[in-house]
């Protein structure tokens, strides 16, 4: 290949294996219950293949391998590599490397799966209608990883023992090897792929840009449900060094709970985190943002100046009482971190103050918000 990052070229195997694995599983896999009815068996294989894989390629490939958002025990590793080949999505160093460019040039000709060149490209199109230069000099670190060596070198034994052996194999055993076929290769894989691929598509594209108003992806609650979390994909890019995709209680991430789950048992550690206060501003910037784009539209009026002109007096107010918030927080960890044992009422007046600042920026935020509905109408403010 030439020094471009990819020509046009169509992929004969990649066109060739998800039109099968679709039609397989998408028509054949309902033909073949509706004849044959569905046992307790095949529907906890293929439950069992679409969360292995899934999670395998979020919590592994993605937040483990591609972030390093977290650290793991060798053995969870493996795990993550042997079902993530079971998914079909290129090797962990292939997916990696990709995916670490798509960050670093997101929307620009650079970006294997930018949203500029289409829905349908981004979403299948750059895999079965382009050849692709993998960026293998941004993944220096998983090459020394020799588990990720091997099954980048040896990815096809991988994929196929662990994605259609080994399920076939079980179903086999049990007497239900066409229905394994079916359902935990086929149906299973072809889901997968577009669960995952939905992330490029549909996230870049509809949504809401809770974190960054300029970035093309968004948070996109229904894909966190079609892909263990991997849907508030505009924190994601705001903060992709984050384990956590969804942050609140009620968002749905999966690969979150796993990935906090293992750390519990010693097989994770090194868990990165966003500072709260730094999501915050993201989130009152990104607010601001968006209503100062409204408001500030050419011809506007003095009436419209004068609404521009409180609601930053308003907005300035709300992020000095962040500021505040964070300052007496951090205090508060100094106390400890630098191990001072500070008495009893010192404690308790420390963290009295932060409830104050909590308060504070808790009331100055509902002024905001009351502000900003009263005057206009802005896109996704919650």
């Amino acid at each position: 290949m030439t020094s471009q990052t990819s020509v046009r070229k169509i992929v004969w195997l990649n066109l060739v294996f998800f039109s099968l694995t679709a039609v397989l599983g998408f028509i054949g896999g309902p033909i073949y219950v509706a004849r044959n009815g569905i046992s307790f068996f095949e529907i906890a294989l293929t439950l069992f293949y679409m969360a292995a894989t899934g999670l395998s390629i979020t919590a592994g490939y993605h937040r483990l391998f591609s972030h390093a958002t977290y650290k793991a025990h060798p053995a969870l590793q493996f795990l993550f590599l042997f079902f993530g080949a079971a998914a079909f999505e290129q090797s962990a160093l292939d997916w990696s490397a990709q995916h670490r460019d798509h960050h670093r040039f997101v929307d620009t000709e650079r970006d294997p799966y930018s949203i500029q060149k289409g829905f349908f490209y981004a979403h299948i199109g750059w895999l079965i209608f382009w050849k692709h230069r993998v960026p293998y000099e941004n993944v220096r670190d998983l090459e020394k990883n020799a588990m990720i060596r091997h099954q980048h070198q040896k990815y096809h034994l991988w994929a196929i023992g662990s994605g259609i052996v080994v399920p076939v194999l079980i179903g086999a055993l049990a007497g239900h090897a066409l229905g394994a076929f079916l359902l935990a290769f086929c149906f299973r894989t072809a889901f997968i792929h577009h669960a995952t691929f939905c992330i490029n598509s549909v996230c870049h594209m509809f949504g809401t840009a809770t974190y960054d108003v300029h970035a093309s992806a968004k948070d996109h609650w229904f894909v966190a449900y079609l892909t263990n979390g991997e849907g508030y994909h505009n924190f994601h890019h705001r903060f992709p060094s984050d384990y956590r995709n969804g942050i609140r209680w009620y968002h749905w991430d999966p690969s979150k709970w796993l990935i906090a789950s293992l750390a519990k048992a010693g097989l994770a550690w090194d868990l990165k985190k966003v500072s709260n206060f730094r999501i915050w501003e993201a989130r009152l910037m990104a607010e601001n943002q968006r209503v100062s784009e409204q408001i500030n539209q050419p011809g506007k009026t003095r009436c419209a100046e004068e609404l521009a002109a409180r609601l930053q007096e308003q907005y300035r107010r709300l992020a000095s009482v962040l500021r505040s918030w964070e300052s007496v927080s951090r205090e508060h960890q100094l106390m400890f971190a630098e191990k001072l044992k500070p008495s009893a009422q010192i404690v308790e007046n420390a963290i009295a103050r932060i409830q104050e600042a909590r308060k504070a920026f808790i009331l100055e935020r509902s002024r905001w918000l009351k502000m900003v509905r009263s005057s206009i109408r802005p896109a996704a403010l919650s």
